[in-house]
């Protein structure tokens, strides 16, 4: 499906990140990999290389401007181009908002919103000259209702729900989609760092989606897959759930 395409995977060094870059890896795209993590970024290429993939690892600060840059300037001189960004880094504090230091609103801010604007600035000049591309951005049912005890949280990713929006009605005309998805619990290790690890509590917040278990990354990969590709060439600007019913409530 995505053969000889390049596809550039953010926070790909674990979760979501991780399995979207396998993902695509196994549907023949070329993947470059991105994370602070330079131990497991390197060892999720390594795995990719040893499956007969091509895979490239670049260790990016996404909070960085020359980084971010740098990590689209390398994809598309290694390879050639770049097809497809997916935004996936983020993180989660769940300080109470009349509590939380200036400067945990700003590494959310920074980490889960302006790292999407820093690489989707670069990649568009790349999709641009190609008149083709695709965005992904990885939200989260909290950019469509607020989830209690996470304002700043719920706020970012507000932001990425109307940045997404905003991507898709101005870069049309150029054949760049952008769309979104919005993931409920997702049993990853941010997950297990913000909920733990303990299997009834587990249990407790599987209860919340009406399907009744926690979604895989594989769900929320295969999704990102699909708005990626060109079976669905007719969607931009939306926003999937993948939440196992959770927003239908």
């Amino acid at each position: 499906m995505f053969k000889d395409t390049v596809a550039v995977v953010t926070g790909a060094a674990s979760g979501i990140g991780r399995q979207t870059a396998i993902e695509f890896a196994r549907q023949d795209a070329r993947v470059v990999v991105a994370d602070i993590d330079e131990r497991r970024g390197t060892d999720v290429v390594a795995d990719l290389k040893n499956d007969g993939h091509d895979a490239l690892f670049v260790r990016t600060d996404l909070t960085s401007k020359a980084d971010c840059k740098n990590l689209i300037t390398t994809a598309a001189e290694t390879f050639g181009r770049v097809d497809v960004l997916v935004n996936n880094a983020g993180m989660e504090i769940s300080t109470p908002l009349h509590e939380m230091p200036v400067h945990e609103w700003d590494t959310l801010v920074d980490t889960n919103l302006k790292s999407m604007f820093l690489c989707s600035k670069y990649a568009l000049r790349e999709m641009i000259e190609a008149s083709t591309g695709a965005i992904v951005n990885v939200c989260s049912v909290s950019g469509l209702v607020a989830w209690p005890g996470i304002a700043a949280y719920n706020a970012t990713k507000g932001g990425v729900m109307m940045l997404t929006k905003s991507l898709a009605v101005d870069y049309a005309k150029y054949g760049i989609r952008a769309n979104c998805v919005c993931p409920s619990i997702i049993d990853t290790p941010m997950t297990d760092v913000s909920i733990g690890h303990d299997a009834a509590v587990k249990e407790q917040k599987a209860k919340l989606n009406p399907i009744g278990r926690l979604g895989t990354p594989e769900d929320v990969a295969n999704a990102i897959l699909f708005l990626a590709s060109d079976k669905s060439s007719f969607i931009t600007g939306a926003a999937l759930t993948v939440d196992g019913g959770y927003t239908a409530i």
